[in-house]
């Protein structure tokens, strides 16, 4: 070793004997040393990432630097004993050889280890193909060993879970995830003696196998909705009689990746189980609004009678084709009545070279079926098709790079007309007439809420009836959830679980946006009068000290990336000009959905000193260069090619498409929830130069 390196690592040592730990309860924060080598690396530069201490919100990094002998050293804070995750700069694993592994699972195994508080552990990485590039020495290195033997295994397993979710069998799919379970605790068994686990990470790895069994479980009937596109009518209540084997309150499961995920998704599927009514408040966030109980009723009422189906008279104008008031009351009622569109006629099936017969019996096939189809690219299709082997319609469509499967499908998709929904030759139009009723629905413009519903018995003021156009327009849907979930968690858990999951939700809170805020806050504050872990409220502070660095008027995180030309571009250099930034990503459907409304945006204010600065989130430079040719994106473009780039981070971005306002001074105007409603972008626009 060079003797920087002998320094630092003594001193380390030195510290990690003199921390304390807490007697009962959560352990406080200790430290574990991590010191490794590298041959031949592709980076110098490697990203290590784990659970802070509270196990809660996102997890921490730390980026260290080899030296020039490719040694790193990396002290890890811990509570309790924690899972580290490595990658190289560029987001890839920091070593050649596991990159070249060409065996069934074709991709490399990721430099994952165990440590504990007080561990002293050496990883050296080694020519190899999967965990035999690694080699763990030092306390407690054969915890390390262990995940690495047994990466293969799951990555395995996994694959068949891929297929099973597409299975319309739950029985068979609960009999596979049992037996998993019972051959990864056997397993863990028979290994503990010959790798020396430690207590800690056998109580660890207990728990991992056991709620990641759960999860597997309460994710299915999900998970196979998304796969197949319909809902699995086998599902029976008896299938989740497993909730009554896993404990649903289990504090040492804190920090076991599966455990909060299981949370969630079971005190979802409680509230999916509960009555609920889905009129406006339950669909949308009108907290904002301050409205009267009377006056939520209200509008839940309206919006259950008229806002799902609204008359095609209120869609389109129909006063300029002449037609009688009795034909437009006709045209409602068909409109109202309207079949369900053929697969012919909501995709492009010529473009997959079928004759008119072969569509006539996917359609008949489609309108027989539970409206199923899925999706799956390879490298083997050279061609788009589409089957049914199975009893599911499946298109297949070719993998490429340049292309990404929503893109595909989008060039498939068509909008049915009018006159394919209604058969208006029963009202005797005219040709020219019947023409210009599909030209108009197929340009209609999304309703208003105030549109949809006559608001007016209501009591409420324009302002409050804008502020509803505005609500409904840009879909505000996901925040309602937290204080249903945030409720349900205090009748369903208890002690530290109960406070590590809220706090969760309330991080989560404040990093969805600026319209989420006063609602979170709210519940923020009833958390600080009953929360007894202070670690928590540390971790919610943080939180919140971040969200606030997002809010209206403060200044917006600068940063500086290349663009098109290779030339550096910051947001700063922009001052005097209102900056609309904009993540997005060329694989993201609602990035490129929402184009027209950019467009229309982008044609209003031409004529004012507005910078539309596109971020791109590509991991291919050649697909976000092809996307902005292919769709004609206008305004400025750079690129920082993952979520976990400085500029995402800064911005809190965790999905796209993403939307900030930046006024003339560099001041943050808000984070927009969405573009839809174009007229009131533009109004802020024009507000903030």
């Amino acid at each position: 070793m060079t003797k920087t390196y002998c320094r630092v690592l003594v001193a380390m040592l030195i510290i990690l004997s003199t921390c304390p730990t807490a007697e009962g309860g959560q352990s406080q924060p200790s430290v574990a040393i991590i010191t490794g080598e590298i041959r031949e690396p592709t980076s110098r530069e490697i990203t290590f990432s784990y659970d802070s201490p509270a196990a809660i919100g996102k997890q921490a990094e730390q980026r260290v630097v080899l030296d020039s002998q490719n040694r790193f050293v990396l002290e890890v804070p811990v509570a309790r004993g924690t899972v580290v995750r490595g990658r190289y700069k560029s987001g890839g694993v920091p070593w050649r050889w596991a990159r070249q592994a060409v065996a069934f699972l074709l991709k490399p195994s990721p430099l994952i280890f165990f440590v504990e508080p007080g561990d002293s552990l050496h990883i050296s990485i080694h020519p190899g193909y999967f965990y035999t590039s690694f080699r763990f020495s030092g306390q407690n290195a054969g915890n390390s060993r262990f995940i690495a033997e047994w990466i293969p295994k799951f990555q395995a397993f996994q694959q068949k879970v891929k297929v099973a979710f597409k299975d319309p069998d739950p029985e068979a799919f609960a009999r596979m995830a049992d037996g998993w379970r019972a051959d990864q605790l056997e397993y863990l068994d028979r290994r503990r003696t010959v790798y020396a686990l430690s207590p800690g990470f056998v109580e660890y790895a207990s728990r991992y196998f056991n709620y990641l069994w759960a999860e597997l479980r309460i994710s299915y009937p999900t998970n196979y909705r998304f796969a197949t596109g319909r809902k699995n009518r086998d599902i029976t209540p008896e299938y989740y009689d497993f909730l009554k084997e896993i404990p649903l309150v289990d504090e040492k499961a804190i920090g076991v990746e599966p455990y909060h995920t299981f949370l969630v998704r079971a005190l979802h599927w409680e509230l999916d189980e509960m009555p609920r009514s889905f009129g406006l408040s339950e669909r949308y966030d009108l907290t904002s609004l301050d409205l009267p109980e009377e006056a939520l009723a209200g509008l839940d009422s309206l919006y259950a009678r008229y806002g799902w189906h609204p008359k095609l008279s209120k869609m389109i104008d129909l006063s300029g084709l002449g037609l009688p008031q009795s034909v437009r009351a006709r045209l409602d009622s068909m409109y109202g009545n309207r079949r369900t569109p053929r697969l012919s006629e909501m995709f492009d099936l010529t473009k997959m070279g079928l004759s008119e017969a072969a569509q006539a019996r996917l359609d008949s096939f489609y309108e027989k079926s539970d409206k199923p189809y899925s999706i799956i690219t390879s490298s083997q299709v050279n061609a788009p098709r589409v089957d049914t082997t199975g009893g599911a319609l499946v298109f297949h469509l070719p993998a490429k790079e340049e292309t990404d499967t929503s893109e595909q499908m989008r060039s498939l998709r068509r909008t049915p007309g009018l006159s394919e929904k209604v058969d208006l030759s029963r009202l005797g139009l005219s040709d020219a007439v019947q023409a210009r009723l599909d030209s108009l629905y197929e340009h209609r413009q999304p309703l208003r809420l105030s549109e949809k519903l006559d608001l007016s018995g209501l009591g409420l003021s324009q302002a409050v009836q804008a502020k509803l156009d505005s609500i409904y327009a840009i879909k505000i849907r996901t925040i309602p959830m937290l204080p249903k979930m945030y409720d349900l968690a205090n009748q369903k858990l208890e002690g530290r679980v109960l406070y590590w999951f809220l706090a969760g939700q309330l991080i989560s809170g404040f990093e969805h946006g600026s319209e989420a805020f006063a609602l979170v806050h709210r519940k923020w504050e009833d958390f600080q009068a009953t929360n007894p872990y202070p670690e928590y409220n540390a971790a919610v502070q943080a939180a919140l000290d971040k969200a606030m660095t997002l809010q209206p008027g403060r200044p917006a995180p600068d940063f500086t990336l290349d663009d098109l030309d290779g030339q550096p571009v910051s947001l700063s250099q922009f001052r005097g000009k209102v900056v609309l930034l904009d993540f997005w990503a060329s694989w993201c459907g609602p990035c490129i959905g929402n184009l027209p409304y950019l467009r229309k945006i982008k044609k209003e204010t031409a004529d004012q000193p507005v910078v539309f600065l596109n971020l791109s989130l590509d991991a291919s430079e050649t697909a976000w260069r092809k996307a902005i040719e292919k769709h004609e994106i206008k305004g400025v473009h750079v690129r920082s090619a993952n979520f976990g780039s400085d500029a995402a981070r800064a911005y809190n971005v965790r999905g796209i498409p993403s939307y900030f306002l930046v006024d003339s001074q560099g001041l943050i105007v808000e984070r927009l929830n969405g573009v839809m409603d174009t007229d009131a972008v533009v109004a802020k626009i024009k507000k903030s130069l």
